[in-house]
C-alpha cells in the first residue's frame, strides 16, 4: 500500500522545510551541516513511515529497505570522512594550517610603535566601551524597541581608534514594532578619549543577524550564496561612515570536511543588502576585521599544542596561549585572555604564550592580524597577564580597584602591560602600567600622562628634553671710511684686522676669512664695512668688509 509512505513524506517534507530556513544549512557536500540535515531528514521519514504502517497494519517494503541504506550510508560517509579528516592522521596537515612569523623585542619596538602620549593609546576596554555606548539610545525615538551589540571591535576609522558596535532590534516582539523603520544605526566609542555617540544614518539599516524573515542577515547571504560555508559576521564602516557586513567564507583542506580556512570574505551592504565576494587580496582598504578570532586562535591552538603528535604525554614543546576561546569562556559577551592594540600593521590582537606545565610565566607573546590573517610571535620572558593584574592591584588593595585585562604596548622598546583599575562601578579610575620582564616594576596613577611619567622613573628613562641654546640674530649696521688706524692680532689660529677710522672713535674687528684683499689694507685706504655689536662697549665684530 503506497497511501502511508507517501502521507508519511508529508510531514517530513514540511519538517525538513522548517528545519532548512531556520538552520540555513549550505548545499554543499563538504559540510557538515547538510550531510547531518539529510541524515535526520531521513530518520524522520523512517519513523512517520513506521508509525503509519504500524496504524495500518502492514509489512515493511524494500521502500523502507532503500530508505534505511540511503540513511546508513550517509551515516558511514559522515563517520568515515571525518576519521580520514581528523587530527588522528592528519595532525601534522593541522599542525602547518598557518605559519607563525618569530619575532624578538627589537622588532617589537620596531612592529608597534612607542606609546609615550594619549595620542595612540587606546586606553577603552569592550566592558567599558559597553558602559558608555549603550547609554547613547536614549538619544533616539522608541530606545526601548533597540539595544546594542555587546561587541564593542576596535577598528581604525578616519586615523583615529574606535570601538564600534552595531545596533540591534530588542528581541522579536520588538521587531515588529521597528522592522518597518529599521535600525537607525550604530555607536561609536573614541578608544582613547572614551567620548561615546550615536551615528544615526540618513537610510536605515535593513539587514542584521538581529532581523527577522528576509532582513536576516544570514539568510539574506544564503539565498546569494547557497553552497557557502559562512563563518563570523563582523559590523564595520567605510571611512565614510558607511556600514557593512564583512562575512568569512570558510573551506575545507584537510580530507573531505577538515581543516575549514577562511579563503574569502563577502562585504555586504547594511543598508541596501548588495554583497560582494572579495579574496583577501583585494579587500578594501578600511576593513579591519575579516578573520575571526576564535579561527585565528585555534590555527595557533594547533600549531602549538601538535608539534609532537596528537599523543604527546608529557607535553615536550608544548604551548598555550592565555586565549580563552568564546565557546566556552563567555559571560555576559566579555571574554579573558586577549586584548587589541596597534601595530605598523593596523588592529592587532594581543595574547600571552605560555608553556604547557608553566602558567605563571610567559615565553612571549602573540600579536594576530584579523584584517591579514597574519601571525607574529615575540619572544619575550616576563610575568604573564594575571600576575601583572594582581601587582598593580596590589598598589591599590585599599580601594579594592579591578584591572582590566591587560594589552602590550611599546614604552621605550620595552614591551610593557597596560591595564586600567575601575571601581565596582566599572568607572575607570587609574591607568596602570607594569614592566613585562619584571613584575615588580609596576604602577598607576589617575592619568596616563602620570603614569608613565611614573614608569619612566623606574625603568630609568629621562622625560626631560634638553632645551637647544636659542640663537639671537643680532642686527647688521654699515659705516665707511679713510683707515686713521691698523693693526694685526691673533685669536685662536684667525688673523683679524683692528680698524679704527677718521673721526669715529670705535675699533672694528675683522677676519681675514671675510676677505684676503685686507692683506693690501694701508693707513688712510678707504672701505665700507658691515658690522655687529660686542660684548664689549666700543668694540665691534665685522661681518663684511670692501676696500
Amino acid at each position: 500500500m503506497v497511501a502511508p509512505r507517501l502521507i508519511a513524506l508529508i510531514p517530513t517534507v514540511l519538517l525538513g522545510i522548517l528545519t532548512n530556513y531556520l538552520a540555513l544549512p549550505a548545499m554543499n557536500l563538504q559540510s557538515y551541516g547538510l550531510l547531518w540535515f539529510i541524515l535526520i531528514f531521513l530518520a524522520i521519514y523512517l519513523i512517520f513511515d513506521a508509525i503509519l504502517v504500524w496504524i495500518v497494519d502492514e509489512e515493511f517494503s524494500i521502500f523502507e529497505t532503500g530508505v534505511g541504506i540511503v540513511a546508513a550510508f550517509v551515516l558511514i560517509f559522515i563517520l568515515v570522512a571525518s576519521f580520514f579528516s581528523s587530527k588522528l592522521i592528519n595532525w601534522q596537515r593541522y599542525q602547518s594550517m598557518i605559519e607563525i612569523e618569530e619575532h624578538d623585542e627589537a622588532d617589537f619596538a620596531s612592529d608597534v610603535a612607542s606609546s609615550t602620549t594619549l595620542d595612540n593609546l587606546a586606553v577603552v576596554d569592550v566592558e567599558t566601551a559597553r558602559n558608555v555606548g549603550d547609554r547613547t539610545l536614549a538619544n533616539i525615538q522608541n530606545p526601548s524597541w533597540y539595544e546594542v551589540d555587546s561587541e564593542y571591535n576596535l577598528i581604525l576609522y578616519q586615523g583615529k581608534q574606535y570601538r564600534i558596535s552595531p545596533v540591534n532590534y530588542g528581541g522579536i516582539f520588538k521587531y515588529f514594532s521597528a522592522s518597518s523603520t529599521g535600525l537607525p544605526g550604530y555607536v561609536l566609542v573614541d578608544a582613547v578619549t572614551q567620548e561615546a555617540q550615536l551615528v544615526q544614518l540618513e537610510e536605515p539599516v535593513r539587514y542584521s543577524p538581529s532581523a527577522l524573515f528576509e532582513y536576516n542577515l544570514r539568510r539574506h547571504l544564503r539565498n546569494q550564496y547557497p553552497s557557502a560555508i559562512f563563518g563570523k559576521s563582523f559590523f564595520e564602516i567605510d571611512e565614510e561612515g558607511n556600514p557593512y557586513w564583512i562575512t568569512s567564507v570558510q573551506n575545507p583542506h584537510i580530507g573531505l570536511l577538515g581543516g575549514m580556512m577562511e579563503d574569502s570574505f563577502i562585504i555586504t551592504d547594511a543598508c541596501t543588502g548588495e554583497s560582494t565576494e572579495y579574496t583577501l587580496e583585494n579587500l578594501p582598504e578600511w576593513v579591519d576585521h575579516a578573520f575571526d578570532l576564535d579561527y585565528l586562535m585555534r590555527l595557533v591552538e594547533y600549531n602549538h599544542s601538535l608539534v609532537r603528535g596528537l599523543f604527546n604525554f608529557s607535553n615536550t614543546d608544548v604551548y598555550h596561549t592565555s586565549y580563552q576561546f568564546r565557546s566556552n569562556s563567555e559571560e555576559d559577551g566579555y571574554f579573558a585572555g586577549y586584548n587589541t592594540t596597534l601595530s605598523k600593521d593596523g588592529i592587532v590582537f594581543f595574547s600571552g604564550v605560555t608553556p604547557a606545565n608553566n602558567s605563571e610565566s610567559i615565553i612571549g607573546f602573540i600579536l594576530a592580524n584579523p584584517r591579514t590573517g597574519v601571525v607574529k610571535f615575540y619572544s619575550s620572558v616576563g610575568a604573564e597577564e594575571s600576575s601583572a593584574q594582581a601587582a598593580v592591584e596590589g598598589l591599590v588593595s585599599d580601594l579594592k580597584y579591578t584591572a582590566t585585562y591587560p594589552t602590550i604596548i611599546n614604552v621605550e622598546g620595552k614591551p610593557t602591560y597596560f591595564m586600567t583599575l575601575k571601581d565596582n562601578a566599572g568607572l575607570i579610575q587609574r591607568y596602570a602600567l607594569c614592566n613585562v620582564a619584571n613584575y615588580s616594576i609596576a604602577v598607576q596613577a589617575p592619568t596616563v600622562e602620570e603614569a608613565l611619567s611614573l614608569y619612566f622613573e623606574r625603568i630609568g628613562v629621562s622625560t626631560e628634553t634638553p632645551e637647544e641654546p636659542q640663537e639671537v640674530e643680532k642686527e647688521t649696521y654699515t659705516t665707511s671710511g679713510v683707515i686713521s688706524f691698523l693693526s694685526q692680532v691673533a685669536v685662536d689660529g684667525t688673523t683679524y684686522y683692528c680698524i679704527q677710522l677718521e673721526g669715529d672713535s670705535n675699533l672694528y674687528m675683522s677676519s681675514i676669512k671675510l676677505n684676503p684683499m685686507q692683506v693690501l689694507m694701508t693707513v688712510s685706504s678707504t672701505v665700507n664695512i658691515e658690522y655687529q655689536e660686542t660684548e664689549t662697549e666700543a668694540v665691534y665684530l665685522v661681518t663684511n668688509i670692501e676696500l
